[in-house]
């Protein structure tokens, strides 16, 4: 074997390595084949330019030796050449266009124009502020995955991020230490979605809001609170509010953009409908399962300190549509509205349970804030890997003869 031979066949080496390497870690539907263990993942992403390079080097190396010095075959360097292409588009190049993040380019529409294109139950995760309100309906932000606008929601600094295959969103305000963070799609591990900020190049679990470099201990974003509440619902309860919208691009504006966006918008809902229907969650990542609940019961999950608790509707709603417990040292009322098919929860700094509340907080009691970290129908197949520890429906705790609310606020509630 020729010299021009063995470096045309080693550069073709090269190029296959990378391409398979950058597959494995950085394409998310590999995890049907293989497992990777997620601090591989987050290296290989965090060195993928350099891979790329070197791939790009290989590639033309095995090219330049192929037509200049007449080494290899013509076909088989054509076809391993199109192995070595699809593994790094699949791993580098496709991610960041077929999730394309709305940071702050995002657009919202009217209730009226947003009827034009969504039922009236059609299910919306909701975040307020300053009396402005936005909905995102899952199916339009299931491609940018991260939503917001310029200026953030009326002047708060806030976006929304979402999860198809957690059926999550999470709204966060987009700082970590006092730096900003920019925040936008990078693959899903676990059925969960990961991020990074593009200011340092990080990836950020969707769950935990922090940069994974950071270490399980670093700062995170802080959340800000989010429920559902069907379309209808919203304007009732928000008639100016406005609702996020993603239509695909027509064929006349961008053909190419137009196929490529229907076929990544019908990955992603033949993925998220399996989610949906099946058992077992779409990416075999998850070990074990945790029998107290169906795996794909949708819960409402709250964090408090280091207190973690899920909430069903069908309990939150055998209790009388309303919950009054302590979660992580604070006194708050999970509560079930039925005029708005919604379930909020809410700090109670009062002493006293509280006996009525209304969608916006008023109760019995006074005003009430709701909970930031209230995450509303997750699958519980994905909660419970992420958050073993979580206790399932949590009594209520009313007074009584003993006076038992009482009796655990006096026990270390404040």
């Amino acid at each position: 074997m020729t010299a021009a031979e063995l470096l045309h066949w080693g550069a073709l080496g090269v190029a296959l390595v990378i391409s398979w390497w950058m597959f494995r870690d950085l394409a998310d539907i590999s995890q049907w084949l293989v497992t990777v263990k997620r601090e591989k993942v987050f290296s290989t992403f965090r060195k993928r330019h350099r891979l790329a390079a070197i791939w790009a080097a290989a590639s033309l190396t095995a090219l330049a030796t192929l037509a200049l010095a007449s080494a290899g075959n013509a076909w088989v360097f054509g076809a391993l050449s199109l192995v070595a292409f699809f593994g790094l588009f699949m791993g580098y190049i496709n991610p960041p266009r077929m999730m394309r993040s709305q940071f702050r380019s995002a657009r919202y529409y009217s209730i009226q124009e947003a009827r034009t294109h969504l039922a009236s139950d059609t299910s919306l995760i909701v975040m307020d502020a300053n009396g402005c309100a936005r909905g995102h309906p899952d199916k339009h932000i299931l491609r940018p995955h991260v939503a917001g606008e310029e200026g953030g929601l009326c002047g708060t600094n806030v976006v929304m991020t979402y999860c198809g295959l957690t059926n999550l969103g999470i709204a966060y305000k987009p700082v970590i230490d006092g730096e900003a963070v920019e925040l936008a799609p990078m693959t899903q591990l676990e059925n969960n979605f990961v991020m990074w900020d593009r200011t340092t190049g990080e990836p950020i679990q969707q769950f935990w809001g922090r940069r994974i470099g950071d270490g399980p201990m670093g700062a995170a974003m802080e959340e800000w609170p989010s429920y559902r509440m069907p379309l209808w619902a919203f304007e009732k309860a928000f008639p100016e509010g406005k609702v996020f919208l993603n239509p695909l691009p027509t064929f006349s504006e961008n053909p190419l953009a137009a196929i490529y966006d229907r076929i990544v918008q019908l990955m992603f809902l033949m993925g998220i409908k399996e989610q949906k229907e099946k058992r077992l969650p779409t990416f075999p990542t998850i070990p074990e399962f945790d029998e107290r609940l169906d795996n794909k019961a949708k819960i409402y999950g709250i964090i408090i300190e280091d207190d973690v608790v899920a909430y069903t509707e069908h309990f939150i709603r055998a209790q009388g549509d309303r919950v009054n417990t302590v979660i992580g040292g604070s006194r708050v009322v999970v509560a079930y509205h039925s005029e708005f098919d919604s379930v909020g929860v809410y700090l109670n700094p009062h002493p006293q349970p509280v006996s009525s509340i209304a969608f916006d907080g008023d109760s019995d009691l006074g005003k009430l804030a709701r909970v930031p970290k209230m995450r509303a129908g997750a699958y519980w197949v994905i909660w419970q890997h992420f958050y073993p520890e979580t206790e399932v429906n949590r009594p209520p705790l009313e007074r009584s003869e003993t006076d038992p609310w009482l009796a655990v606020v006096e026990g270390g509630a404040s």
